[in-house]
């Protein structure tokens, strides 16, 4: 069994409570620690997640208390809320998002409570370092908070073990390093790009493998924006990448045309190697499937088979 340390400091815990309006503070802050999502809607009662409970509390949310939030939440942050609706806390691996009406009101807000946490891919350090070793990337698929992002995290915490300077970050959301210039120091000595607006995200992918000459990428959320062909068409120089890939388990990632360039698949036809030689799926908190050979394993669920060739589970 795995040693799982949570190394964020109560300073981190206390720069959600500061955005907060002192009723609400008094009502999360007590377990705050076990809380994974803030859940704020205008006029609606404030609810909590907390892994796989949700929590609704009888206290309303009225318009100018919600409104006093949303200015918290974009302190310290340059230029506010970014284009896709998202910002983080400077120095944290907290996540913050709103949704808008259609006048350009913030109507919804999300806390998202990020925890630096070691060990979470301990139990996985012989795929990981395999893949250093080779040269080769890691899809990581699973649906959402299933703790992906923190798996990812910790991912690259012992891929820099061996890396250092030689593992880029590309951080489209900021929450695999944080909101900052000086990245959390969780992810070691790896070099970390900031996105920014998600749309460029592809563009990215370019001057980081033009420029800095990285010997492998990590990134979150990679597959809907425009970085599929700039990655794929990286792959030959060998720059390996990791990332989570969109959908729910393997069968949907295999079977999902847009991801089909990363995975070596025209017309449901295998006819090249995946980006990724491995493949971690995760079908629950600190509960893995690992496909050792991704390519077996795409090529069986394109023939409608299960994939079982080098597949075996891991649990935390």
């Amino acid at each position: 069994m795995s040693m799982i340390r949570d190394i964020t400091t109560p300073e981190e815990y206390q720069a959600i409570l500061e955005r907060l309006t002192d009723d609400i503070g008094k009502i999360v802050g007590p377990n705050l620690t076990d809380v994974d999502e803030i859940i704020m809607d205008r006029g609606q009662p404030l609810a909590l997640r907390l892994s796989d409970l949700r929590v609704t509390y009888p206290y309303l949310l009225k318009n100018n208390e919600f409104d006093r939030i949303d200015q918290h939440m974009q302190s310290g942050v340059a230029g506010g809320w970014r284009k896709d609706g998202r910002i983080g806390i400077p120095g944290t691996l907290h996540r913050l998002s709103r949704e808008v009406n259609t006048a350009g009101i913030t109507t919804k807000l999300t806390v998202r409570v990020g925890r630096a946490l070691i060990g979470v891919a301990e139990p996985l350090r012989p795929v990981i370092v395999r893949a250093v070793q080779e040269n080769s990337g890691i899809a990581i698929v699973g649906p959402p908070a299933v703790g992906k992002t923190t798996l990812l995290r910790d991912i690259a915490r012992i891929m820099a073990e061996r890396l250092a300077q030689g593992l880029v970050i590309i951080d489209t959301s900021n929450e695999i390093a944080g909101d900052s210039d000086i990245p959390h120091r969780i992810i070691g000595k790896a070099r970390v790009v900031a996105v920014g607006n998600p749309l460029h995200q592809g563009e990215k992918f370019a001057r980081v493998i033009g420029n800095m000459g990285p010997q492998a990428l990590l990134s979150d959320e990679i597959g809907y924006r425009d970085d599929i062909p700039i990655i794929r068409q990286n792959a030959p120089r060998g720059v390996s990448i990791t990332a989570t890939l969109h959908g729910k388990n393997m069968v949907r990632v295999v079977n999902s045309e847009n991801l089909w360039p990363l995975l070596g698949v025209i017309g449901r036809q295998k006819v090249e190697p995946s980006v990724f030689a491995q493949a971690i799926e995760v079908i629950g908190r600190g509960r893995y499937r690992v496909h050792e050979d991704f390519d077996a394993s795409i090529e069986a669920i394109l023939a409608g088979k299960n994939a079982e060739k080098g597949v075996s589970e891991i649990a935390a």
